[in-house]
């Protein structure tokens, strides 16, 4: 009984440390390794800016707070990726993930060229993905730009059919990057 209570509190116990950027952090444990690392606006503008976007689109981007994830599955089972499972708090309280179906409303309320429309959905971290031993996945996760410091509570689960161990990895003290202003 004491060797599963210790297995079980593995898989929920990750390492977080500070990454390469001012506000980079990266989780790693047994079964993962997750990085987010937050994107300025002038970063994502110029991306988006790069590939043909229509400015109205581009001042819409600007105003949203970008984090890139990249998740590599370190385990010997499959790692379920499933956004619906993470939690974005802040001290205010919780914070909702500007969505595929989100942006895909705005974008035909802007009239956004179908090939930007793909472009954007494409630099999205996948909403339900399955990762096969050492396979990795990155892409942005978006969500409304505000101030202050937030967490994020990731959660996952391994095996066929999400049928095995879970592990939840809490980032802490994240926030929005903002443009460097030049004094």
């Amino acid at each position: 009984m004491q060797l599963l209570l210790g297995i079980l509190l593995t898989l929920h116990m990750s390492i977080v440390v500070a990454g390469n950027g001012p506000d980079e952090v990266y989780v790693e444990n047994a079964i993962f390794r997750l990085r987010l690392i937050p994107r300025t606006p002038q970063q994502m503008a110029a991306f988006y800016e790069a590939r043909g976007f229509p400015q109205g689109a581009i001042d819409r981007l600007k105003r949203a707070c970008f984090v890139t994830a990249l998740l590599r599955n370190k385990g010997t089972e499959v790692l379920w990726l499933a956004l619906d499972d993470w939690r974005f708090d802040s001290d205010d309280g919780p914070i909702a993930r500007l969505d595929r179906a989100y942006w895909g409303a705005l974008w035909r309320q802007l009239d956004i060229p179908q090939a930007n429309r793909s472009t954007f959905r494409w630099t999205l971290l996948p909403e339900v993905r399955d990762l096969q031993p050492d396979e990795h996945v990155g892409g942005n996760i978006v969500l409304p730009r505000h101030e202050g410091r937030f967490t994020v509570r990731a959660r996952f689960i391994t095996g066929e059919q999400r049928r095995g161990k879970e592990s939840v990895a809490t980032l802490k003290d994240l926030r929005c990057a903002e443009d460097e202003v030049n004094p």
